[in-house]
């Protein structure tokens, strides 16, 4: 009886050994795989994060949904990653690239990088200059140039680049009203132009630059005309002055009406990312004109009168 339970017990004590054995194999193996999983985390790139700001666009105050940028990723001058597109999907300013293939990730080693942006995005750009062309103005969307100052120190371990994007054209903006003599009906079928017009334009997008006209001549734009004639836009490009500028109003039935945009002390030049607004009343034998001009993301401007001609 004695020697059976010294037996018993002397086995136990090898399971027991055993076990023990297994249980320290196994716990040592589990710290070596959360190391191993640790420094593998380490070693992983993180994806760049983009917020975009904007207080207003030619269309409406806000992104819209499936708007996308161009982004490039800049290791000092030399692009690491250039004219990726990004997409706000509801229109909120969170964007996410367009597709897989577009994701701009950040170096595993924590070199930072500086994020430079554009809107509307074009394939085109992918030097870094942006073409611009505002003779159609139809789709005003599609010319409405805005770019993002770069945001530096954007790392692996403070991967969101809160981009604040800026026009880098200007906003023309026409109310007009049927004065004494004009009918709603024949303001709806007018046509407004302006003349004196370069159309064709660069400007590189990665260090913010300005606008450079490349027009050799000028031309007659067409302005976009909506709500039955009583509201006018245009995109134009930068100009220093706005001499032998001249709005035309061609009502049918009625005739054609002429303003000189130098007129107004407000306008005698066009600067890069204002707002000029005139107020118009077209009457049968005369035209009035009321000038303004705003900060195309801030409305701070004042009216002043203008002459026909």
């Amino acid at each position: 009886m004695i020697k059976y339970m010294k037996r018993t017990f002397s086995i136990n004590i090898s399971m027991a050994t055993i076990v023990c054995a297994m249980m320290t194999t196994a716990l040592f193996s589990s710290c070596s795989n959360d190391e191993e999983q640790i420094v593998e985390n380490q070693q992983k790139p993180v994806e760049l994060k983009i917020t975009a700001d904007i207080s207003t666009r030619a269309a409406n105050a806000s992104w819209t949904s499936g708007d996308k940028i161009g982004v490039f990723s800049m290791d000092g001058t030399t692009p690491s990653y250039s004219n990726m597109s990004y997409t706000t999907a509801t229109g909120n300013g969170s964007f996410t690239p367009s597709q897989e293939d577009q994701t701009i990730m950040l170096p595993h080693d924590g070199e930072s990088r500086t994020i430079a942006a554009y809107y509307p995005f074009t394939a085109a750009a992918a030097s870094g200059t942006y073409d611009i062309d505002v003779s159609n103005q139809n789709n005003q969307e599609a010319i409405d140039l805005l770019i993002a100052k770069p945001v530096s120190n954007v790392s692996k371990t403070s991967p969101v680049a809160a981009l604040e994007f800026h026009h880098k054209l200007v906003k023309m903006h026409l109310t007009i009203s049927p004065g004494e003599g004009i009918t709603s009906a024949q303001l709806a079928s007018m046509t407004v132009t302006i003349s004196n017009q370069p159309t064709t334009g660069t400007c590189d997008v990665i260090n913010n630059g300005n606008v450079i006209v490349t027009s050799a001549t000028t031309s007659t734009i067409t302005l976009l005309t909506t709500n039955n004639g009583t509201s006018c836009e245009a995109i134009l490009l930068p100009a220093n002055s706005t001499a032998n500028m001249i709005l035309t109003f061609n009502i049918p039935n009625a005739g054609v009406y002429k303003w000189a945009v130098n007129s107004a002390a407000k306008s005698q030049s066009f600067d890069a990312g204002n707002k000029y607004k005139y107020d118009i009343s077209i009457n049968k034998t005369s035209i009035i004109v009321n000038a303004s001009i705003e900060d195309w993301t801030q409305g701070n401007g004042s009216g002043e009168n203008g002459n026909a001609i």
